[in-house]
């Protein structure tokens, strides 16, 4: 059965509704929240929401623009779709861009590296993003697996492709300038999504949702979306398996970041236990997955976490 959210499906609260008119599905723009009501009413129950003000005291707010990147940055260079280009020409063609005409889209950037002393302005994180295991001193990876990354694009450009986040993460978008459309679906609509084999499970076959080949991808017209604007300031809450894109509706930045804990473990372990053993022997792979489960159950007892 289609998941039809009905107004009444969602906490009624101050704050207006991102919806799809024609589905009547929506989701709800929240402030004022305490970390308590964003975990009863959204993170526990794997429900989207934006928060307007969880990222207000963040420096990029009022200071990362196209221009800023172009003067600061400007001699940076970036890969985007295989073509390079600096960061300098890369802006000037974010602010040509439009729908028929769109600039290539910098996706999934890490900030550290050539961006890393831009991590001031984004931090402290949101408290939203908390509890989030990765940053447990006993998660065991040296890397961090929260994967802050910023997204700049111009009128147009659309993310590359449907999907859900890598091992069922739970991913926060922070929208720091210019306005975005971000179309979501729900877990239960996963079975018209036509998603990969392998480890491209999380990634649809349709290849353009707004003009899909239902010939090839019949089921697809069954899907219902959830249509959703974010604009400076606020927050996306996508959790764990929900299928998203995105679409520019002018130029924009945003920062995302990846976050796992109790409610996700479960999904975040087998998907990355599965990637581990494509790599890894079979008894590395074992003890890992063993490793996990036992952290697991562990971690909300373990007050650094």
């Amino acid at each position: 059965m289609k998941n039809r959210l009905a107004q009444t499906d969602i906490p009624s609260a101050a704050g207006a509704a991102c919806e799809n008119e024609e589905q009547s599905i929506q989701v709800v723009r929240r402030a004022n929240l305490t970390h308590d009501e964003f975990v009863r009413e959204y993170l526990s129950p794997l429900r989207p929401v934006i928060l307007t003000d969880a990222i207000t005291h963040w420096a990029a707010l009022t200071k990362w623009t196209p221009a800023f990147f172009k003067e600061y940055y400007g001699t940076l260079s970036l890969t985007i779709d295989d073509k390079s280009y600096t960061m300098r020409d890369f802006i000037d063609l974010v602010l040509k861009s439009n729908c028929e005409h769109p600039a290539p889209y910098l996706h999934n950037q890490a900030i550290e590296g050539g961006l890393s002393d831009l991590l001031s302005d984004v931090f402290p994180l949101p408290h939203c993003v908390w509890p989030n295991w990765f940053e447990s001193k006993l998660f065991p990876s040296k890397q961090s697996f929260t994967f802050l990354e910023i997204y700049i694009g111009g009128q147009g450009a659309t993310f590359p492709i449907l999907h859900y986040d890598n091992w069922h993460t739970h991913a926060f978008l922070m929208q720091i300038y210019g306005d975005k459309e971000y179309t979501i679906y729900s877990r239960d609509q996963e079975p018209y999504l036509y998603p990969g084999a392998g480890s491209a499970k999380n990634k649809s076959r349709v290849n353009d949702i707004e003009h899909p080949d239902l010939e090839q991808f019949p089921l697809f017209a069954k899907a219902t979306p959830i249509r959703c604007s974010l604009h400076p300031g606020e927050t996306l809450f996508v959790p764990a398996g929900w299928w998203h894109t995105a679409r520019m509706l002018s130029p924009s930045i945003t920062i995302s970041a990846n976050t796992a804990n109790a409610t996700n473990w479960a999904q975040f372990t087998q998907d990355y236990g599965a990637t581990v053993s494509r790599h890894r022997s079979r008894t590395y792979s074992y003890a890992l997955r063993l490793y996990l489960y036992a952290f697991g159950w562990l971690a909300p007892f373990l007050d650094f976490l």
